[in-house]
């Protein structure tokens, strides 16, 4: 059986890779690890991988409706609750528009859009081992506020 050892990286189409790199600079603290010029594409990196994430300026058009297939979001681990509320802070304070908050039974989120309509997340763990606590308790979905 083959075992892969991680997400390596995520690759996504956009209509505006430079509008796209800025934001995932600005949102999540990506650091542009290259920026290929002769295809327009642009390597991200949190500094240890070559790349997280890369950005192709394939797309055209508009995004497809929630019910076809494709990605429904990616998520991005933060390092505590503390960290993910100054997060949310952050990211009102730079005017991306937060869809929701979510407090799942393992973890605490936070959802958005990227420029061309990808869900984005930002997440922290809440218990030790959340593969064991996801099989005993199994998923939950309730509203969570930070603006308490």
């Amino acid at each position: 059986m083959i075992q892969a050892r991680k997400l390596g990286h995520v690759v996504l189409k956009v209509r505006d890779a430079m509008k796209s790199k800025d934001f995932y600079v600005r949102a999540l603290g990506l650091k542009v690890a290259h920026e290929d010029d002769a295809r327009g594409a642009v390597f991200l990196s949190f500094g240890t991988e070559h790349h997280d994430l890369a950005l192709f300026p394939l797309a055209t058009g508009e995004p497809p409706s929630a019910s076809q297939p494709g990605l429904h979001h990616m998520a991005w681990q933060l390092g505590s609750f503390e960290e993910l509320r100054a997060a949310y802070q952050e990211l009102k304070a730079l005017g991306f528009a937060i869809e929701s908050t979510v407090e799942h039974n393992v973890t605490r989120s936070i959802y958005f859009p990227d420029p061309d309509g990808n869900r984005v997340e930002l997440y922290c763990d809440m218990v030790e081992n959340g593969f064991e606590a996801m099989q005993t308790v199994g998923p939950r979905r309730d509203p969570l506020s930070f603006d308490e």
